[in-house]
């Protein structure tokens, strides 16, 4: 029988060797035998049975980190990490926004922005540094000038891409060409609380574009600014 690395599993030497599931954000880690194992199965041609027990490869089918199917998957060559690891990248690549939050620490706009090219050079570092989860933040990270650019790099990298937003920019088109594995929505409480510090008239339409995200298959996350207006919504919000 030969095994063979799943797709979407990836090999990460951190302060230890792991394994990362990147769609459901898992870390296994590892010791140095099914370290060594693993990564002959992330080979094209995969692993045989004689170099690990059986116990170990029936776990690793029962968490999907193994399959019997061939995987045709570029995978980045693997370097050990610093100590100790950057495992998150939170990458601000606008300062633009649609809004005016009260809350925001930016200020106003300079309509500043990161290059694709500058990107690219960060999240090549990031690769070659194991990390785990990149954060496509702003500003609107939707409002850079050459976002589309920016998606098409996303790809080709072995990390979790989220993407943070006020969702007011989201639409089919746009929730159909992203290549990004969960998009964290900005709520900030109930309609009246999120309306608070976002403006009128929000509320609604993020929600909406909730649903519409849920709908296109896209893992969805929340993040709440804790303040005066909110304070009372959390039983409602969760």
């Amino acid at each position: 029988m030969r095994y063979y690395l799943s797709d979407g599993f990836v090999l990460k030497w951190l302060e230890t060797p792991s394994v990362y599931d990147i769609k459901e954000d898992e870390l296994y880690e590892l010791d140095n035998a099914a370290f060594e194992f693993l990564k002959e199965c992330a080979g094209s041609d995969g692993c045989g049975d004689e170099r690990a027990d059986n116990e170990f490869i029936d776990y690793c089918i029962s968490e999907r980190i193994l399959t019997t199917e061939p995987v045709a998957v570029k995978r980045s060559s693997l370097l050990k990490s610093p100590i100790p690891s950057l495992r998150y990248l939170e990458l601000q690549i606008t300062d633009k926004c649609n809004l005016k939050c009260g809350h925001c620490y930016i200020g106003k706009p300079k309509n500043n922005e990161i290059s694709p090219d500058k990107i690219k050079i960060v999240l090549d570092e990031f690769e070659e540094m194991q990390g785990l989860r990149l954060l496509i933040t702003g500003g609107e990270p939707l409002m850079h000038s050459h976002f589309d650019e920016i998606n098409t790099l996303l790809p080709e990298y072995n990390f979790r891409k989220i993407l943070f937003t006020n969702g007011l920019l989201l639409n089919e088109e746009v929730l159909k060409g992203l290549n990004v594995d969960e998009i964290q929505f900005s709520v900030d409480g109930m309609k009246r609380g999120h309306e608070a510090i976002r403006g009128k008239g929000t509320y609604k339409i993020v929600m909406k574009k909730i649903h519409e995200t849920i709908d296109a298959g896209i893992i969805v996350s929340i993040a709440t600014m804790v303040h005066g207006r909110n304070i009372d919504e959390f039983d409602e919000m969760e």
